[in-house]
Order: structure tokens, then C-alpha cells, then sequence
């Protein structure tokens, strides 16, 4: 038979063992938990918005890649990847029917801008959501001064790619036309890296907005530069010729405008399609023009 002292150190080993057993127990569990789910790199969302985007869900695609471009910053190689994918699949066409629709509502520009109205808003009808029938749309309403609709039409866009530079000019655009100063100023000065590339569209609208403020030497020099880095954009003759009219008003700038506005050809036309105000003044300056003869 086993002493009573054999069984005490017995029963204190088994105690002992069940603590050690108990206390490694966590470490056991934390050893065997299940492995977590690698995070998805920026080409795995790419892909997946581009899956997306062939079941047409062009609001989902947009989502997954914005959420994306948050997180990154913006010298790395993953937002120019997420921001290019961004565009590419809210430009893009789903069909041959939407893509004519538009093609057609483009031949109408300039000159018929409400039956282009027309047949923008139908592609967008066969395709909502797409940002390229939405810019058009916007950029129409701008040419007409329907400050508003265009507006809305913005908004849309920006709700889908907000990344956009193209996007970013045509807020300008409708804060332009919306006449509100001191939001614009803010906007421009110092003027986004992102439109650069627009310089050209955005010099009228920085003249305006030093025009409003009453700071015309600064407008007459960024008119004089203007016109020395690009002497055939036909608006820095219409501000050439604006900016001179207190004084004695230029006859000669006000030619030019009128001269490159008539020769535009549809190439030329369309490269500066991005400028609503692109040659709006015309009408203005040809009356200028027919008045009683002045001394140059």
C-alpha cells in the first residue's frame, strides 16, 4: 500500500501539471489559430474592379479603387496605377449603342449644342454612370452658361472619379461660371499640379477672377505671358483686347480674335475642346469691329 506521504506528492504532481498544462493551453491555441488572409495588394483590387466593371456594376469598380487611392500616397507607383485604372473604366463604353449615341452628340458641337444635349443625355441613358458622357454633358451646359445643370452634371462625376483632372477643370469651370470669387481664387492660386496640363483652359478663368478683384496689372501681365507662350489660342486675344478698353482699345488684338475664331479647323477646334468659353466672345468683338472706324 502506498503511504499517505506517496499519494500527497502524487496528487501535487497532477496539480502541478494541470497548471502547466492550463498556462501553455493559450500559446497551444495562439500556435494552431487559423492563418489570416493575405491583404490584397493594389493589382488585386485593379483586377477586381475590372471584373466589375465587364458585369457593367460601374459604381462598385469605382468604389473598391477610390477607397484604394485613399491609402496611397500620391508619388507611388500604386496610385498612378490605381488613378489610370480609375479613369480607363469610367471613360470606357460598354456598348456599340452608347458610344454611337455620343459620337453623334459630338459631330453636333458647336454649333448645335441642344440636340447635342440630346444625344449625350441618351448615351448616358443607355449607360449611367459613364464619367465621359457626364464631362460632355457638363462641358455643354458650360458653353451655354447653364451654370447649374452643369453643376450636377460635375457632381456625378466626381461621386465616380474624383481623381480626375479633367473633372477637377470642369469644378473650376462651374465655380467660374457660378462667378464665385474668393472659392476660385482659393482654387487657382496656386494652381494644382494635376492642371498643369490644362494650362491654357485655365488662364481665362484666372484673368476673370483678377478682373473681379480689380487687379488688372496682374491680368495684363498673365495676359502678355499667355500670349508669348501660345500666340495662337484665340482667348488671349479676346483679353488682350477686354483688358485694353479703359484705355484705347486694342483693334488689332481684337482682329486676331476674331480672324483665329473663324479659321479654327475641326482639329484645331477639338484640341481646345476643353475650354467652354472657347471663342464665346465673338459675336461681341464682331460688333466692336462694325463700329465707326477709330485710329489704331
Amino acid at each position: 500500500m502506498r503511504s499517505t506521504a506517496a499519494l500527497l506528492v502524487s496528487g501535487a504532481a497532477v496539480l502541478f501539471l494541470g497548471v502547466q498544462v492550463d498556462a501553455a493551453s493559450p500559446k497551444t491555441a495562439k500556435a494552431t489559430k487559423a492563418p489570416q488572409k493575405p491583404t490584397e495588394t493594389y493589382q488585386d483590387l485593379i483586377e477586381k474592379a475590372q471584373n466589375l466593371s465587364l458585369q457593367k456594376d460601374r459604381l462598385q469598380a469605382s468604389q473598391i479603387l477610390v477607397r484604394a487611392i485613399a491609402r496611397e500616397s500620391k508619388s507611388s507607383s500604386a496610385y498612378k496605377a490605381l488613378t489610370t485604372s480609375l479613369d480607363e473604366l469610367m471613360n470606357a463604353f460598354y456598348t456599340e449603342k452608347a458610344q454611337s449615341a455620343f459620337a453623334a452628340a459630338e459631330a453636333n458641337l458647336p454649333l448645335k449644342p441642344r440636340e447635342a444635349i440630346d444625344g449625350f443625355s441618351e448615351a448616358l441613358r443607355l449607360e449611367d454612370g459613364n464619367v465621359t458622357v457626364l464631362k460632355a454633358l457638363s462641358r455643354t451646359h458650360l458653353t451655354l452658361s447653364e451654370c447649374d445643370r452643369a453643376d450636377g452634371f460635375v457632381t456625378k462625376a466626381e461621386g465616380l472619379n474624383p481623381y480626375s483632372p479633367e473633372v477637377q477643370l470642369l469644378r473650376l469651370q462651374v465655380l467660374d461660371c457660378n462667378k464665385a470669387g474668393d472659392v476660385l481664387t482659393a482654387k487657382l492660386f496656386p494652381l494644382d499640379p494635376a492642371l498643369v496640363a490644362f494650362d491654357n483652359f485655365i488662364r481665362g478663368m484666372q484673368i476673370k477672377d483678377l478682373i473681379r478683384r480689380e487687379e488688372f496689372k496682374k491680368a495684363k501681365t498673365l495676359a502678355t505671358q499667355w500670349e508669348a507662350g501660345d500666340p495662337t489660342y484665340p482667348e488671349v486675344y479676346f483679353w488682350k483686347w477686354t483688358l485694353s478698353r479703359d484705355e484705347k482699345a486694342d483693334r488689332a488684338a481684337a482682329r486676331k480674335y476674331v480672324e483665329l475664331c473663324q479659321n479654327l479647323t475641326p482639329r484645331k477646334r477639338k484640341s481646345f475642346n476643353l475650354d467652354v468659353d472657347l471663342c464665346k466672345g465673338k459675336e461681341s468683338v464682331d460688333a466692336f469691329l462694325k463700329e465707326p472706324a477709330h485710329e489704331d
